[in-house]
């Protein structure tokens, strides 16, 4: 039969009756950006992701439209200037803790607004990186950053994660080291007096000559994580030793008229400070039967802080301040949730804390204090959601107590929360945000203590000082249309009202001021705004812009109107393993809600080339390369007795050259990389300043 077969094929080629055709090229792109009333999703390419040194660095390069990177202290803000939480796989992180992390292992970025999850501990923006989890092994991460032209400025950092089964456990260990010579400021100020009763003006001109700031920080922290189904719980204990051992300014003092002070002034000023801390932080998360879950989150902090200040000018009275701080505070945040099918959800929430001080200052001035600020509250939180629709709203009461040596003041006061976003579909969303609430006066506002600051001033605080009810109104529109453009639109109103203000009244017989708080006017600003993010060349290209628009408006003794204009762009270009990026933010204007000043800073511009490869990352940037001089901003502002004019000298906008590595192995055969823990911060200090 075979035979047969093959005799009958040999004789005759049947036509095939289907006819061959040339099929055309199917590309299927993963969709890397979209968003819905839950949230908005970002998944970072693989050059973005091989040119970052860290996770601040991929959340820069992402360009994503609803938040802001500050390229100085790189703080994450939404594009209000709002707080926007950092979080790894569901767990907070500092900013210091995502120096060590391996972007080659993040999967995806989500930002959240009014996360229904117990384990964002009711914050209302968030940034949470989702990144790869292994089962055992561990890698180390070592990191360099060297500044050049501006003297001494180094940061170095190491850092190591070691996960077993459901045990992970990280150590960080970090220096950095600064000393430079154009630190400081120089100060007109204009002082209204009383001599014999009668107005009397002087001016003080102070200006710097000279100046040598040291400082030296040396961060540990160890970190313990266990991770389950069902349960998350992590413990974080913190060590950090921070010392300015100079603090040193010199220069002239000009009196006008001279009779007030004589002529041929100098002037000398150091203030040279240590501080020591520890903290804890503690994280417990449960999911619970019958769709509960439950987080609660315990923080101590502690530092005791030696602060020298010494203050010297020709043919006056040197002042001498030596102050010795403990300073502690706690606080516990508990979260219980409960879900009702897939659309609804229920929260219930209560955090307390306190803030203790005892401090003591000896010297020309000698005061023993103790300062107190305690608070409690609750809230009650309801979540509706439909993929198209989510509404928000939470409401609650607060008490706060404060104790300033013996003096009692109790505020008790209502909050509110409303977010409304709407998603057309995923490539549209649309938000609304309401907020009432309160700002609180802290113990240096609240302080009864009265220190001399120099011949003409003296600084104290008010302890009647009331706190200030404040509203908010976000209006914010997300559209991303394709993998390589997203724009967010944006607008706020925010009003404080009777806020906390920075007053000047006469002192000693009118021969000198004294600088206090009290309530006055209302602070009621608006800001209108674009972010743009366009990727072009299949993503080798990278565009970013935010231009925005400011109003404001302070009504009370000292008026004012003030409308700036500000605008950043971000570019970045990839050929294989090459990165280019540059940076440019015209100069950034702002103004004081408490003191009425106005900040006018330089421009900020960088240019970066940089290689990486999945361990190593080597670049070199060169920042504000055609400023000239050490100023980094100017400040003024004015009231009924008293007005002030600085310039502002540092290094933040002088011309710089800066060399960054990082270098990460590992061991094991499965690794987990991801939270990585950094420097912990310690407990607030009330020394006057």
């Amino acid at each position: 039969m075979f035979c047969f077969f093959i005799g009958c094929n040999a004789q005759k080629e049947g036509t095939d009756s289907i006819q061959a055709h040339e099929l055309e090229e199917v590309v299927v792109k993963a969709q890397l950006q979209h968003t819905s009333a839950t949230g908005t999703i970002y998944i970072p390419t693989s050059r973005q992701k091989n040119s970052a040194q860290s996770a601040m660095d991929l959340l820069k390069v992402m360009g994503i439209p609803q938040i802001r990177v500050n390229p100085i202290d790189e703080k994450v803000t939404d594009n209000f200037g709002g707080d926007v939480g950092i979080y790894i796989n569901y767990l907070q992180a500092s900013k210091e803790e995502m120096d060590g992390l391996r972007t080659a292992d993040v999967r995806k970025v989500e930002y959240l607004e009014f996360p229904t999850d117990s384990r964002f501990r009711g914050q209302y923006k968030v940034i949470n990186i989702v990144v790869r989890e292994y089962v055992y092994g561990g890698y180390t991460k070592l990191a360099a950053n060297e500044n050049f032209l501006l003297g001494l400025s180094s940061h170095v950092n190491v850092f190591s994660k070691f996960t077993y089964k459901r045990m992970t456990y990280d150590l960080y260990l970090g220096a950095s080291n600064r000393s430079d010579s154009h630190d400081g400021s120089s100060t007109k100020g204009i002082y209204s007096l009383l001599k014999d009763g009668k107005p009397f003006i002087v001016n003080r001109i102070e200006t710097l000559e000279g100046s040598k700031f040291k400082q030296n920080q040396y961060p540990i922290t160890f970190r313990a994580t266990y991770s389950s189904d069902k349960i998350q719980i992590r413990n974080t204990l913190g060590f950090q030793h921070l010392a300015n051992p100079c603090i040193y300014r010199k220069g002239t003092l000009d009196y006008i008229p001279e009779t007030v002070g004589g002529g041929d002034n100098t002037f000398e000023r150091n203030n040279p400070q240590r501080k020591n801390s520890c903290s804890y932080t503690g994280s417990y998360f449960f999911f619970l039967p019958k769709n509960f879950s439950f987080d609660v989150s315990p923080v101590f902090n502690y530092t005791h802080t030696d602060d020298f200040t010494e203050y010297s000018a020709r043919n006056s009275t040197p002042i001498l301040r030596q102050a010795r701080e403990d300073a502690y505070n706690f606080r516990i945040d508990g979260y219980l949730r409960k879900s009702i099918g897939q659309k609804h959800s229920l929260m219930l929430g209560a955090n307390g804390g306190q803030w203790s001080n005892n401090l003591h200052y000896t010297g020309t001035n000698v005061y023993n204090d103790k300062f107190s600020n305690g608070f409690a509250a609750c809230l009650v939180g309801y979540n509706f959601q439909i993929p198209k629709i989510a509404v928000n709203c939470d409401a609650g009461f607060a008490w706060e107590n404060s104790y300033i040596n013996g003096q009692k003041k109790d505020d008790r006061y209502p909050f509110a929360h409303i977010n409304v976003r709407y998603s057309l579909n995923n490539k549209n969303m649309f938000s609304a945000y309401f907020q009432y609430a309160s700002n609180t006066a802290g113990i240096t506002e609240k302080t009864t203590d009265i220190l001399q600051e120099n011949e003409l001033m003296y600084i104290s605080g008010n302890p009647d000082l009331k706190n200030s009810r404040h509203m908010t109104v976000n209006l914010a529109y997300t559209w991303l249309p394709s993998n390589s453009f997203g724009m967010s639109a944006y607008g706020r109103f925010f009003g404080l009202y009777d806020r906390m203000f920075q007053t000047y009244t006469h002192y000693n017989d009118g021969l000198a001021l004294l600088r206090n708080w009290v309530n006055d006017g209302d602070y009621l600003s608006g800001v209108v705004g674009m972010a743009f993010s366009w990727k072009p060349l299949n993503g080798k290209l990278q565009l970013y812009a935010n231009p925005e628009m400011g109003f404001h408006k302070i009504t009370g003794t000292c008026p004012l109107d003030y409308n700036p204009f500000q605008l950043s762009i971000r570019v970045a270009y990839y050929i294989n393993q090459f990165y280019f990026q540059g940076l440019y933010e015209t100069p950034q204007k702002s103004l004081s809600l408490n003191t009425n000043t106005i900040y006018h800073k330089s421009n900020y511009y960088s240019l970066t080339a940089g290689w990486s490869d999945l361990d190593w990352n080597i670049r070199l940037s060169v920042y504000n390369f055609l400023n000239k001089g050490w100023e980094n901003s100017t400040s003024e502002f004015k009231t009924t007795l008293y007005s002030e004019a600085s310039t502002n000298y540092g290094n933040n906008y002088h011309p710089r050259i800066n060399i960054s590595v990082t270098y990460t192995f590992g061991y094991g055969k499965k690794v987990q990389r991801g939270n990585e823990v950094g420097e912990q911060s310690g407990a607030a200090s009330a020394i006057l300043k």
